[in-house]
């Protein structure tokens, strides 16, 4: 028969956070696979558990999970926890090291603090060769597009006359422009003749007689 504390360690190493009053909260935090360049290689992704002592709640997910688990009603399970978690808070006062299988154990340290010490698992991935390929620009070398296999040489043709297609020439279209701005300006010419009398300003400004600067006595 599962013991609670089997369902509470498959709980944890399943969710992403688990809360446990009077014991502590479990938070599982996922580090992504990254490049090691100077082994040349590939580092898988790696899962470690945070714990933080001093919890006062329960995770509703965690008692959902228990009344599946156990076939009970959720006011059920959320006994069953409640009492789970006042015994393993007990026995760790008591100072006993709490075992969750396959998993780490709990103990107090020296401070009364809780302490979890983590015990890893299998790894499932293991860091894969990661040669970086240089290739010289006129070299030739296979590359694969969807389901397609062909080689860089065919792919940059097709690449270049790609962009051939899609770059406009800007010589034609500036010529256009500037032969369209010339007969604008003939055929406005053509209709406004030039004369002297239509440039310049030719409005006509009186100057009016300016004030004394002294009376005579």
């Amino acid at each position: 028969m599962i013991t609670m504390q089997d369902i509470v360690t498959s709980f944890i190493v399943q969710a992403k956070e688990c809360k446990l009053r009077g014991i502590g909260n479990f938070r599982q935090v996922i580090t992504p696979a990254e490049t090691d360049v100077a082994n040349n290689q590939i580092l898988p992704p790696v899962t470690e558990f945070l714990f933080t002592a001093k919890e006062d709640k329960i995770s509703n997910e965690l008692i959902n999970y228990i009344a599946i688990k156990k076939n009970v009603a959720i006011t059920e399970a959320q006994a069953l926890i409640n009492e789970w978690c006042s015994d393993i808070s007990a026995r760790l006062k008591n100072e006993e090291e709490i075992q969750l299988q396959s998993f780490g154990s709990l103990k107090k340290d020296a401070y009364g603090d809780i302490r979890f010490k983590y015990q890893g698992n299998i790894p499932f991935f293991v860091p894969v060769s990661a040669e970086r390929a240089v290739h010289e620009n006129n070299s030739v070398h296979p590359v694969l597009v969807g389901d397609l296999e062909t080689d860089s040489s065919v792919m940059n043709e097709l690449l270049n006359q790609d962009k051939v297609a899609r770059t406009p020439n800007w010589k034609i279209i500036s010529l256009i422009l500037f032969v369209v701005s010339v007969l604008l300006l003939l055929f406005y010419f053509y209709q406004h003749p030039i004369s002297l009398s239509s440039t310049g300003n030719q409005q006509h400004v009186a100057p009016g007689a300016a004030p004394a600067t002294y009376y005579t006595k």
